[in-house]
Order: C-alpha cells, then sequence, then structure tokens
C-alpha cells in the first residue's frame, strides 16, 4: 500500500516536503518531493533535514491517491454492486 506523509525536521523543526512511497519501506530521497523543489541526497540515501542534517520525522501518513488506485477501487464498486444485485434477483425468484 502506498503511503504519503509530511517530513519535519526534529531539531530545527524545517518542513522538508512530501514523502510517498510503500508502507514500512525506509524513507529515502527517491520519494521525497521537496519544499524547495531541491533534493540534495542520492536517491537510495536515507533523507536528512535540508537545513541542519538532523533526523526527521515522517508524519500526517495517509494513503496516497494515484489513478491506478482510483480505478482499482472503481473496479471493487462495480463488482460489489454486481453481487448485490444478483443476491437481489435470487431473493425475489425464490
Amino acid at each position: 500500500m502506498l503511503v504519503q506523509g509530511d517530513i519535519t525536521c526534529l531539531h530545527c523543526g524545517f518542513d522538508g516536503g512530501v514523502w510517498t512511497g510503500e508502507r514500512g519501506s525506509a524513507l529515502t530521497y527517491s520519494g521525497l518531493r521537496a519544499q524547495d523543489g531541491a533534493v540534495r541526497g542520492a536517491p537510495d540515501e536515507q533523507i536528512r533535514c535540508q537545513r541542519c542534517q538532523g533526523p526527521v520525522l515522517f508524519g500526517n501518513i495517509r494513503a496516497a491517491v494515484t489513478p491506478q488506485r482510483l480505478r482499482r477501487i472503481q473496479r471493487m464498486r462495480e463488482q460489489l454492486a454486481r453481487y448485490d444485485e444478483e443476491a437481489r434477483r435470487r431473493r425475489s425468484a425464490a
């Protein structure tokens, strides 16, 4: 499951941007969308504060909404609607 959350420095409180990635994976620069647009680190390197190089907090975590996720949810809703309709028809026929 993809999650998205805010990156904040634990030392100076700098708002580093938004990180998106798989739940439970390491916070690396590859998933960071920085506030100022500049990313200072290798894609597989752990995120540090871009102002003071301090440790960061991953907070305000939420499920990431992607077009693929939205299509999957829509397909599931359609399948459930078909299933409910079939169940209603079976009950009314009995």
